[in-house]
C-alpha cells in the first residue's frame, strides 16, 4: 500500500478515522496527530482527493523519527534515495517545521534539486511549479520526505469576512450525523457554507435556512432554487417565525461572536437563541455550534435543558474557537 498524509483542521483529530474509514475503504490508518493524519491506502489517488476535510495531501516517500528527523539530516538522507515517484514535469521543494514555511541551506536545496532532476528527469520552477517536494518536521519529533498531491483550492483570502471554509463546515455536518429522515437547520446562514456542505454531501428530509440579513438570504436563494426540501428565508434566530414546536433533528449553525456584529450584550443574546433553539428542537435532538465565545456561551447554557456532550477546540481564521456537539434533554 501507497503511504500517505493528510492535513486537516486542528481540534478534529477524534474524528478524522472515522472520516478516512468511511471515505476510503481499505484504508489503514497509522497515526492521527493534531492536524496531520498518517494513512496507508491502497486504492486511487483521486480518491483521497475527493475527502473533503483534507486541506493537504502528501504521497510519503520517506519517513524519519527520533533524532534523524531534522532537516539537515533528512536532506541529507534524501540525498541517498535511489527512487523518487514522477508525476508532473515541474517541481519545487519547500520546507515546514511545525507548521510554519522556513528557509534551508541553499547547497541542500540545490543537491536535492539536482537529485530530483536526475530521478525523475522533472525540471526545476520555483515560482508556478506542477507539484511540490516538501521536508516536513512536526513536534512530535517526525519527519517526512512527501510529494504534494494536492492543496485545498478555497483560501482565505477568497472567503467572505465571517464565512467559514467548506471542510469546516463539513465537519461540523458530520457531528450532526444527519439521516434521510432528519429535519435541519441554520438558523445564521450566512454566505451558506453549512447548508452547501448539507446539501452536497448528506442526506435529509427537510432543511431550514435562515438568517436575519435579507441580501445573505437573496444570495442564498439564488444558490438553491427549485429545491422543494430547502426552505430559505429571512427570519430572526431568537423568534424562528414559522417553524413548528419539536420539529427540528439536527442544528448546525454559526452564530455571531460580537466581533463584526453590534451585539451589546453576547451573553444574553446566546441565551434567548438558545431558548428559541430549544422550543423548536425535538427532545433529544443534536445541536452543533461554533463560537469563539465560549465563556460566554457556556454561562449561557441552560443545563437542565441541554447537555454538552463535547468541545472541539480549534483555530478559525487565527481565532480560539470551539465546536460545540450539545444534546438538548427530554424534559
Amino acid at each position: 500500500m501507497a503511504e500517505y498524509i493528510s492535513t486537516f483542521t486542528t481540534g478534529f483529530s477524534d474524528v478524522i478515522p472515522e472520516v478516512i474509514i468511511k471515505l476510503l475503504p481499505g484504508a489503514k490508518v497509522l497515526k492521527v496527530y493534531d492536524g496531520l493524519v498518517n494513512y496507508y491506502y491502497n486504492g486511487k489517488e483521486g480518491e483521497i482527493e475527493k475527502v473533503l476535510v483534507f486541506n493537504n495531501t502528501f504521497l510519503v516517500i520517506r519517513k524519519y523519527q527520533g533524532k534523524n528527523c531534522d532537516l539537515v539530516s533528512m536532506a541529507q538522507n534524501i540525498l541517498a534515495i535511489k527512487q523518487i515517484p514522477m508525476s508532473r514535469k515541474s517541481f519545487r521543494v519547500r520546507y515546514s517545521v511545525n507548521n510554519q514555511f522556513v528557509g534551508m541551506d541553499k547547497s541542500y536545496t540545490r543537491q536535492i534539486e539536482t537529485k530530483i532532476c536526475r530521478l525523475t528527469n522533472a525540471m526545476i520552477d520555483r515560482l508556478s511549479p506542477q507539484t511540490e517536494y516538501w521536508l516536513i518536521k512536526r513536534s512530535e519529533n517526525i519527519g517526512f520526505f512527501c510529494r504534494l498531491m494536492n492543496k485545498r483550492k478555497t483560501t482565505e483570502k477568497e472567503l467572505s469576512k465571517g464565512e467559514l471554509r467548506p471542510e469546516f463546515a463539513y465537519l461540523m455536518c458530520m457531528l450532526g450525523e444527519p439521516t434521510k429522515n432528519s429535519i435541519v437547520m441554520d438558523a445564521f446562514a450566512g454566505y451558506g457554507s453549512i447548508p452547501k456542505q448539507m446539501q452536497k454531501n448528506f442526506k435529509f428530509k427537510k432543511m431550514y435556512i435562515s438568517d436575519l440579513n435579507p441580501r445573505l438570504v437573496r444570495n442564498l436563494r439564488r444558490g438553491f432554487e427549485n429545491k422543494s426540501e430547502i426552505d430559505v428565508r429571512v427570519r430572526d434566530a431568537k423568534n424562528l417565525v414559522g417553524i413548528t414546536d419539536g420539529s427540528i433533528d439536527v442544528i448546525i449553525t454559526d452564530p455571531p461572536w460580537g466581533y463584526y456584529e453590534q451585539i451589546d450584550d453576547i451573553e444574553q443574546f446566546y441565551i434567548d437563541m438558545l431558548v428559541e433553539f430549544n422550543r423548536v428542537m425535538k427532545p433529544n435532538a443534536k445541536l452543533i455550534l461554533l463560537s469563539a465565545r465560549k465563556d460566554e456561551f457556556e454561562s449561557a447554557i441552560d443545563t437542565h435543558l441541554f447537555i454538552i456532550e463535547k468541545r472541539i477546540d480549534t483555530l478559525v481564521n487565527g481565532k480560539k474557537a470551539g465546536v460545540y456537539v450539545i444534546k438538548k434533554g427530554t424534559n
